[in-house]
């Protein structure tokens, strides 16, 4: 079975090589379509196979709404030659909406025609499923779902001493952040949250690439004492060495559907701070989490405050339990289920 997978491996994160990996494990035939080459690669598909994507937006959205509308008339055509050819669409549903979606209608619109052209529907948890449903009407057999894998053993240490780079005492109490800095993951809460709490002995890292809105942000930003502002990419080969580093991870993200930095830090079996939504209880187990209301004015704040007591009282969540469940070989002869037209 020959499987056209968009994309196959991400330079920004393992998860499609990941999966693409196991699915060649389980004897599929993975070939890459790569970005900007679905239109001209599809034409190679034949009957039987399928075209597997992920981030459906890219192959339609544009800024310009003229654009926009040309470039996802194209990607009908593609489908319908896809329908007409009788090579399966499968489409793994990672966010309801892109995180910056500009033409919301028009964007609900093609979603909405896409799933529609799609045989197949993939979503990470029961909770994603019903969203789906109900935003884009599917109806639910056509949907599947199929859990985000670990990442146990992708990220190696090299043994970087981040509390001597960033001049941290071995006991001091930190928080990380960690990932692409935007506006949607709640920065500028997470800065107000800490100043609020911080000590002379905690510390707040904010490591990852900002966009230029949470650049120029963080550059005027006030009181800033202990909070670490590391601001660029960070390499694969630190990624292991940071997290090792830190008390707790906290992702206070305005959007969350499926989390891939919530998945790393149980991987790493870090206590993570994150807003009340449903993906928790499909994913982690007690005293994996510290859910807080984001609507609450202090929600935020005592969550962290809650996060360090239940670190310092040393409790033993069982993390092998979710991380078995999140095994990649078993993900894949899932998906190779779904392909085939199981359940």
């Amino acid at each position: 079975m020959k499987v056209w997978m968009w994309p196959k491996s991400s330079e920004l994160n393992f998860y499609n090589d990941l999966l693409s990996d196991s699915l060649c494990g389980e004897g599929l035939d993975i070939v890459d379509l790569k970005h900007g080459k679905l239109m001209l690669r599809v034409g190679q598909a034949r009957s039987g196979d399928i075209v597997h994507i992920h981030w459906m937006h890219h192959a339609y959205q544009n800024r310009n709404p003229l654009l926009f509308v040309a470039k996802s008339f194209i990607f009908v055509l593609t489908m319908l030659y896809l329908k007409l050819r009788n090579v399966q669409l499968v489409w793994t549903i990672h966010n309801l909406y892109p995180h910056q979606a500009k033409h919301r209608k028009l964007e609900r619109f093609m979603r909405t025609l896409i799933c529609r052209f799609c045989s197949k529907l993939i979503v990470a948890s029961e909770s994603i499923k019903r969203k789906v449903m109900s935003e884009f009407g599917v109806p639910a057999g056509k949907l599947f779902v199929v859990k985000h894998g670990h990442y146990l053993g992708v990220y190696k240490p090299k043994g970087i001493e981040f509390r001597r780079r960033y001049g941290i005492g071995e006991e001091a109490d930190v928080y990380l952040f960690m990932g692409a800095i935007k506006a949607y993951k709640g920065v500028e809460d997470l800065i107000r949250s800490f100043n609020e709490i911080k000590t002379k002995q905690s510390y707040l890292i904010i490591a990852g690439k900002a966009d230029h809105e949470m650049e120029a942000y963080l550059r005027e930003a006030k009181d800033t004492e202990n909070i670490i502002l590391d601001v660029r990419f960070v390499p694969n080969d630190e990624i292991a060495d940071l997290i090792s580093s830190v008390d707790v991870m906290v992702m206070p993200y305005k959007e969350i559907t499926t989390s891939g930095s919530a998945i790393l830090g149980l991987s790493f079996k870090k206590l993570i701070v994150m807003p009340d939504n449903d993906f928790i209880d499909e994913y982690f187990k007690e005293d994996m989490v510290v859910r807080y209301d984001p609507t609450e004015a202090n929600g935020l704040t005592n969550a962290m405050k809650t996060a360090l007591n239940v670190k310092k009282e040393g409790r033993a969540p069982k993390y092998e339990e979710v991380l078995k469940e999140l095994e990649w070989s078993a993900i894949a002869r899932r998906i190779k289920s779904v392909y085939q037209g199981g359940g």
